[in-house]
Formats: C-alpha cells, structure tokens, sequence
C-alpha cells in the first residue's frame, strides 16, 4: 500500500508559499518515489489540473468539523454562511468539501507542515488557533507530523490569549521533530518551553538544490519569463509590509532615491512583483519615474519558477520579499534587502550578506545609509556574488527532509 503524506501550511497564492509547497513535494518524492501526496488547500486556492499531487479542503471550518466538540456545530454554521455570502457575489463552493478533512485525515500516514509562519504574538488568536489545530488533528489521529523550517515567536501574549502558552507547551511536543528557522525560534522553543524535539535549521527552499519538475507536473509547462534588454540591470521587487508598517511617504521616498543612484551608474531598472499584493506599490514607485525609459514596470504574475527563472537575469536586486531575496541566494544573485522581522537578518547573515539589511520601517533608518550599501554593491557585486555562492554550497551540504527519510527507514523496521 502506497504511503500518504498530508502537506499543510502552503497555499498557492502566495509565491513564497508556493515554493515551499513544491519543493516539499519533490524532496518528499526524491525520498518516497510512490508516495501519494495531498495538498491541504484553502478554499481560496485554485484547482491545479496538471499537478502530480492530489488537493483536499483543509478550511478552519473543516478542521474544526474534523476536530469535533461544540466548534465542529458552530464552524460548520460559520461556513454554511460564508458559502450563502459566496452564493450571493457569483462564487459557487462545495460544501461537501468541508468533511474532506474528517474523510482524509485517518487514512494519512505522514503530516508534513510548512506554515512558515504562523505561531507568536504578532498574529491573531485566529491565526494561532488554525496552526495549533493541525497538530490537534494530528495527535487525535495518531498520525506523526513534522513541522519544517519557518519563524516561531516571540510568545509575549497578551493577558486574554495567555492561555495559548500553555496550549503551546503541551501541543509542540508531538511532532517528531520541529525545525526553526531563525536561532531567535529556536531559543523561545527550547528555553521557554523546555521542548527537546526541535533542530535549528535554514529555510527548506534555501536548502533544495533544485526542484525536479516531473515530481510536482504531470506534464512539464513552459517556463516563460520576460526578455531584459542588457546585462546592467537590477531589479526591485518590494513589499506591501514595508508600506504598511513604515510611513508610506517615507519609503516610497527611499525607493526615490534608490533608483535615482541606480540609473546614475548606467543601470536599466526592472520593478516587479512577488506577490500579487504588491502591484500596487510597484506601480507606485513606477510612477515617480514615469517619464524615465530605463524604469520598466512589468505586471506578470510570475510562479515561483518563473520568479527563480527570471531573477537570475540582474546584476542585484533591492527586495523585501522573504522568498523573493531566498531565490536570489539560491542562484547566487546579491541583495540589497529591505526588510523588517529577524527571519531577514539572519537570512542575510547566513550567506555573508549582513552589511546589506536595512529594515526600511525603522525611523532611524536613513535613506544615505541604504544609499551607501548600493554603491558598495554595484561596485563589487561579483565579489558578493562569490561569497553567497560560497555560503549556499555549504548550506545546501545538509537537508531537513532527511527526516523523510529516517521515518521511511523507521516504518520499513
């Protein structure tokens, strides 16, 4: 009997996400060649036709109807109405979808979750809730998890969501094993929890040396990414957070400034995005150079392979996507990396590039300061360059989804 592994987590919306969805399944596949895999979606997540693995509702309201007990009536209601609402605007669900969870989860042999992110203060009750019931689904089921590398923490909960330390505490010890992303995670996990199942380890799409397609496509597409017209080149790719967490005028001005030193040292600019949420500020920085030919604003919605495809084409690039600055390390593509969470520090750190993180929210962070990382840059890029390389080799010399294989090895005895 073929082995099933549950992958949750991912989403296929969000670029970042998409990468860790595919190359957790072909390093599950490169390890367990006749395995089934399943996808938990959302119900916002589209229909994949040409997909080697299979897709299953994995809603909050279906994991709460898996789970049972009052929230099962109550979440079952919740999304009788969301789907009336959905009814209402055009958009037909399946409601039946809802029981996919309570049909799948006894028959899996392996849960494998890549959140990301999604356990600590900064995020709702919600949010927590939805991440904590995975491994309540898991536990209740008896089916072993493994929870991959992302961000955990800080845990500084208010008074009213108090009591989710202690939910934390107790879940976080069945997993077989959880991988933290940042030293930071890793240190709240082990130290304030006292939980010995957790490794410190990079992030999984660092650590993949190359997504084979066959393991994710029934039949492969055509990577198609656009033409740049000449090898000076650096691309922008930034971040509604940045918008969202900084004075919008204040970062939009830094950008301003950014591009004006790019384009005085002969360089062609190409904004971008890496999430579809981000157009709009893409378009916003277009805009301030409107009347510039060397400013090319391009509007594709790239995959996360098109994304990987096209971004080995700069010189550098000036990023605040999390997922967007790791495909660059992985083709050895410098950064100037504007971002704000400790995941973008010790990301940087990592390969040798911690004189290039600006957390561009911050009011003590001065546009000249940024301005001087660019200059350094342009001038030695091909050094920078090196060095990732350099730091990428060796990261990549070890793999989280080697559990995959220990588990496979600890079944088979």
């Amino acid at each position: 009997m073929s082995v099933k592994v549950l992958i949750t987590g991912a989403n296929y919306n969000n670029k970042g996400a998409q990468a860790m969805l595919f190359v957790c399944v072909d390093e599950i596949k490169k390890r367990v060649p006749d395995c089934d895999i399943y996808f938990g979606c959302g119900t916002g997540d589209p229909k994949l036709d040409n997909v080697s693995f299979k897709q299953i509702c994995f809603s909050r309201e279906g994991r709460y109807i898996a789970l049972g007990g009052g929230q099962a009536v109550f979440n079952f209601f919740v999304a009788i109405a969301k789907g009336c609402i959905q009814f209402i605007k055009g958009k037909r669900h399946n409601l039946f979808r809802l029981w996919d969870v309570k049909k799948y989860i006894k028959s899996m042999d392996l849960i494998v979750d890549v959140s990301g992110f999604a356990l600590g203060d900064k995020w709702s009750k919600r949010t927590n809730e939805n991440f904590l019931n995975i491994i309540r689904l898991a536990k209740k089921n008896n089916v072993p998890i493994y929870i991959m590398p992302q961000s955990f923490g800080p845990f500084e909960f208010s008074e009213e969501l108090s009591y989710l330390k202690e939910e934390i505490a107790d879940l976080l010890q069945y997993p077989i094993r959880i991988f933290a992303r940042e030293k930071e995670g890793y240190e709240l996990l082990t130290k304030d929890f006292g939980l010995n199942n957790v490794v410190q380890s990079y992030d999984l799409v660092l650590q993949n040396k190359g997504v084979y397609l066959k393991n994710i496509y029934n039949s492969i597409p055509e990577i198609s990414v656009p033409e740049i017209k000449t090898e000076h080149n650096v691309g922008i790719i930034p971040n509604k957070q940045c918008f969202r967490h900084g004075e919008e005028e204040d970062v939009l001005e830094k950008y301003k400034v950014i591009i004006q030193e790019v384009l005085s040292r002969d360089k062609e600019v190409y904004l971008f995005r890496h999430s579809g949420e981000d157009l709009v500020y893409c378009k916003k920085i277009a805009d301030m150079f409107a009347d510039e030919p060397r400013v090319h604003f391009l509007q594709n919605n790239f995959s996360c392979l098109e994304y990987d495809a096209f971004v080995k084409k700069f010189e550098f690039i000036i990023c605040s996507r999390f997922h967007g600055i790791v495909h660059a390390y992985k083709n050895y593509v410098p950064v100037i990396a504007l971002g704000w969470a400790v995941k973008y520090r010790e990301l940087t750190e990592a390969v040798g590039q911690s004189s290039y993180i600006f957390d561009i929210t911050a009011k003590n962070c001065k546009k000249e300061q940024i301005l001087e990382a660019v200059k350094k840059m342009i001038d030695h890029a091909d050094v920078e360059r090196k060095t990732i390389q350099e730091h990428v080799n060796k990261i990549q010399t070890e793999n989280c989804f080697e559990c995959i294989s220990e588990w496979v090895n600890n079944r088979n005895e």
